[in-house]
């Protein structure tokens, strides 16, 4: 008895769920990994600049308060940089989040253009009092979105 087009697709997809099911881990236990690899990330990097704090303290005439993870997180949130951390922080997100979609380069290219954009409209703003301010539209890597799976 032939199988219909149809009825073969379908039996395949069934066979691709069970040999996926099979081989990798449930999607729950995959966002507690990449979670658990960025928090040890950041921690990593607030402590290896800790440590280069604790070393110029001694030469530093003001004292460096050590930063903390929660400082970071909240530096991110709010778009400040109190840590001194905050960019690096974000570079290791984007990273994450990506997942190999962008690049490190192509991400500061992006903002750099953007920067070079805000200035420029900065600047034609303050000869023309009048116009409404432009928007700048999302570069083409920002808006691919990673494949999940």
């Amino acid at each position: 008895m032939a199988l219909s087009n149809a009825e073969r697709q379908k039996r395949h997809r069934e066979r691709q769920k069970q040999k996926l099911a099979a081989a990798a881990p449930g999607l729950a236990a995959q966002y507690e990994n990449v979670g658990a690899d960025l928090r040890e990330k950041l921690y990593r990097l607030i402590d290896a600049e800790n440590q280069r704090r604790d070393r110029i303290r001694p030469t530093a005439e003001e004292a460096l308060e050590p930063t903390d993870f929660s400082r970071v997180i909240l530096d991110i949130a709010l778009d400040e940089d109190h840590s001194g951390l905050a960019s690096k922080a974000r570079m290791i997100l984007l990273g994450a989040l990506c997942m190999g979609e962008s690049s490190e380069k192509e991400i500061r290219e992006a903002r750099l253009e953007k920067d070079a954009a805000l200035a420029q409209e900065t600047a034609d703003d303050d000869g023309q009092d009048g116009e409404p301010q432009g928007r700048i539209s999302p570069l083409e890597h920002y808006i691919r979105v990673p494949n999940f799976g």
